[in-house]
């Protein structure tokens, strides 16, 4: 595996066709939680509703209905204490990661994490949600999902702890390294914090977040995710070291991350290396640690540039144990950034 880190050339400083007068964006609250409940991933299912991965106090998955502001338990998985990434595979088939950890300690149980499929395509017409895990690491922490090929059952999960892409086949469980770059480690001075966290595969390239690094990446990578070159850095996160979450592509190519922990979402321009803070801020409780971003699916949401932000209620309090905040849900909508 290629390990030198370059540069990125390809990204070049540009003028921000952003509409800076309408910052920062207006928050609407979906659902708030009660305190110590942390929303970790977002994953829109085809019917419109929002799945959400809780990393505490339990390791469950609601479903939101964004319009009328609701939420219903999906599932518990009570083999582990918290839920990491959600991608979708077939639809409405699921892939949840999942382990034990003490949020307050700021450590991984080693051998705990597994990948958990969680099946929704009798939920809607009969409640019944099955989990079964699929796939078990032995000494990883898989954190952000990736669906490389729903029909061949592949994904890839970032290795938070380890600074590595794992290659997940979920029909016979085998996973195995295919990405590792000195980019993607954890720097001595925030090893507590992913790295990798969120992960894309766009135009042959590997996309990801270092949070404990507060860089946003890319590596090339072959259609079966084996890396063929060099990470290059595309940009330093709003909010530095630490910072970047979470994160998603708009249509246009422009990137959007949740800055947990960090209390902000910030805007990558496409062809930019300086990501802007569009919601939330220093010294805003807009969004109390954002971790997960996701773009609406209804018409009226792909209208308005509907944005979906999964939140901790501020990572601090759970490492004090002095909640003040509960996560949640809440939307942002972008299409006035005129992006």
């Amino acid at each position: 595996m290629v390990s030198s880190i370059a540069v990125l050339s390809g990204f070049v400083s540009v003028t921000l066709a952003l509409n800076k007068a309408a910052l920062p964006l207006p928050v609407t609250e979906i659902f708030q939680f009660p305190r110590g409940s942390y929303i970790e991933a977002l994953q829109f299912r085809p019917n419109g509703k929002l799945l959400g991965n809780l990393l505490a106090p339990e390791a469950s998955i609601y479903q939101f209905d964004v319009v009328e502001k609701s939420a219903r338990k999906v599932v518990s998985i009570p083999s582990v204490n918290g839920l990491y990434g959600l991608t979708e595979g077939l639809p409405d088939q699921y892939y949840a990661a999942g382990g034990n950890f003490s949020l307050r300690a700021s450590t991984r149980a080693a051998g705990s994490f597994g990948i958990f499929h969680v099946n929704l395509t009798s939920f809607d017409h009969a409640g019944l949600a099955t989990v079964e895990e699929v796939s078990h690491f032995a000494n990883a922490t898989p954190n952000g999902l990736w669906t490389l090929n729903a029909k061949t059952g592949i994904i890839l999960a970032a290795d938070a702890t380890n600074g590595v892409v794992y290659r997940v086949n979920i029909n016979t469980g085998v996973n195995e390294i295919t990405v590792s770059d000195p980019l993607m480690k954890p720097p001595a001075n925030a090893s507590t914090y992913p790295s990798p966290n969120g992960i894309a595969v766009h135009d042959g390239y590997l996309y990801f977040t270092n949070t404990g690094a507060g860089t946003f990446g890319r590596v090339p990578i072959t259609a079966a995710g084996v890396q063929t070159g060099p990470a290059q850095l595309v940009a330093v996160t709003a909010g530095g070291n630490p910072g970047g979450d979470d994160w998603t592509f708009d249509a246009a190519g422009n990137v959007f991350l949740g800055e947990n922990p960090n209390n902000w979402v910030s805007v990558l321009p496409k062809g930019s290396k300086t990501p802007v803070i569009i919601a939330g801020g220093p010294n805003s409780t807009a969004v109390l640690g954002p971790n997960t971003v996701r773009f609406g699916v209804s018409k009226l949401d792909r209208s308005r540039g509907g944005l979906y932000i999964g939140t901790s209620g501020g990572l601090p309090q759970y490492r004090s144990g002095n909640f003040t905040n509960g996560g949640g849900v809440y939307r942002i909508d972008t299409a006035v950034l005129d992006l």
